[in-house]
């Protein structure tokens, strides 16, 4: 049997040296394990780009979202690490894992990559992490208790926010002026200001201040 190709990324060593003991310790499988680890978004980048040149695949990437960036290459989280691998490895499944459950965050990642597995660090231990493995390996989806809860809550459903509305907000948060959006997005400047001024509308009803509106995105849960 070929050995799966596992990629871990985690800018806390301890804690990938937690999923490889848990992976290839645990007795509900058999199969070795080849593992690949990176510790930051350019340390990772660079190990998948030398991989796709070598024409190797990965089988599964388990990607914490909570990252060091690599501004050069404007890849932020592992949110943005999912989105290159769904690029160069489309096969590849992926297990989002985060400390975080703000609803935005979350359905921004699902819109941009549609993990096979969405995991609150919180919500598991050794063997819910087998578990979510060998699920995703045999083809199923595994998300954890707290992100199926965030998900089935209203509050970006009606809002009706897209992908990029989700980024353009997640920016904003992050003091990104909108003239500056266009390095982040594959948008024009007058597109990115139509899309933030609805953005406005549909949370404030007026046009406040980006402080105003990230202080009302908090109070709400948004972030």
């Amino acid at each position: 049997m070929t050995r799966p190709n596992l990629l871990l990324v985690d800018d806390h060593p301890i804690t990938i040296d937690g999923y490889v003991n848990i992976l290839t310790t645990s007795k509900d499988h058999d199969t070795l394990i080849d593992f690949t680890t990176a510790y930051s978004c350019e340390e990772a980048y660079v190990k998948i780009t030398k991989r796709y040149l070598s024409q190797k695949t990965f089988d599964l990437a388990f990607l914490d979202i909570s990252l060091p960036p690599y501004e050069i290459k404007n890849i932020q989280n592992g949110i943005d690490l999912g989105a290159l691998i769904r690029q160069y490895f489309p096969k590849c499944k992926i297990i989002l894992l985060t400390m975080h459950s703000e609803p935005l965050l979350i359905h921004n990642a699902i819109k941009k990559i549609n993990p096979e597995g969405f995991i609150l660090k919180n919500d598991i231990n050794a063997l819910s992490l087998v578990t979510a493995y060998l699920s995703i390996m045999q083809g199923h989806k595994f998300y954890s208790a707290t992100i199926t809860k965030v998900l089935s809550q209203a509050i970006l459903k009606k809002l009706n926010f897209d992908a990029i509305d989700c980024q353009i907000l997640e920016l904003i948060s992050r003091g990104i002026k909108t003239k500056d959006m266009t390095k982040h997005l594959n948008l024009s400047l007058s597109a990115i200001e139509k899309r933030k001024a609805a953005i406005k509308n549909k949370l404030l009803k007026d046009k406040r201040s980006d402080k105003e509106l990230i202080e009302h995105a908090i109070k709400i849960g948004l972030l």
